[in-house]
């Protein structure tokens, strides 16, 4: 019988790293804790947001607790959901079929909180910065210019994890097809504004079975 394949994964970030959750807890209570299949993941969420008292429209920070700032598993799932669309592509493509269902399913990241950390392997407990920029928004009243803030960390900073791969999922799934999209992410990486470049990291994957 087959065994689950576990994959450990560290990603080191070459260009800022934004946040990208809303620093208005409404905006959890309203939209994303409304959805959770689990009031306690709702909750979860607009707890650990790193507000520091800023619940400013347009601010977005990390999530944090006492071991310092990090990222959920689902932000994982949602950048191997985006590479694969675009490296591995459909099934009439050579690629995976309903890949999208398969990584909820079938792929799991562990742990559920990513800290983030400094090169020795340090939490990072605050943010190294704020980057703020204009952004076009389409309004009933028209066109308008708003600011856009959002916390960041500094090149360097880094994301240690493991990833499970279910029998079912292995035959399309391989270890060359993983390492692909998370090579990906020297082109597209993570986090907020991740078209303008940020979020880019270099990745190493290592089969825990080897």
């Amino acid at each position: 019988m087959n065994e689950p394949k576990k994959y450990g994964v560290e990603l080191e970030f070459t260009e800022d790293l934004l946040a990208s959750s809303p620093c208005d807890p409404n905006v959890y209570k309203e939209f994303i804790a409304a959805k959770a299949r689990e009031a306690a993941d709702g909750n979860e969420e607009i707890e650990t947001l790193d507000v520091k008292q800023r619940e400013e429209n347009g601010w977005s920070v990390f999530h944090a607790d006492e071991g310092g700032l990090f990222l959920f598993d689902y932000h994982i799932k949602g950048f191997l959901k985006e590479a694969c669309a675009s490296v591995i592509g459909n099934k009439a493509q050579g690629g995976i079929g309903t890949y999208k269902g398969k990584i909820d399913r079938l792929l799991f990241i562990s742990p559920r909180r990513i800290y983030i950390t400094d090169a020795a392997g340090l939490p990072v407990t605050k943010p190294d910065g704020i980057l703020e920029r204009p952004i076009r928004m389409l309004t009933a009243q028209g066109p308008r210019v708003a600011l856009k803030r959002s916390d960041l960390v500094s090149p360097g900073r880094r994301l240690k994890f493991t990833l499970t791969i279910l029998p079912l999922a292995q035959s399309e799934f391989t270890e060359k097809r993983i390492a692909a999209c998370f090579d990906y992410g020297e082109f597209l990486g993570m986090g907020e504004w991740r078209s303008g470049s940020n979020g880019r990291f270099h990745a190493t994957v290592c089969n825990l079975e080897s």
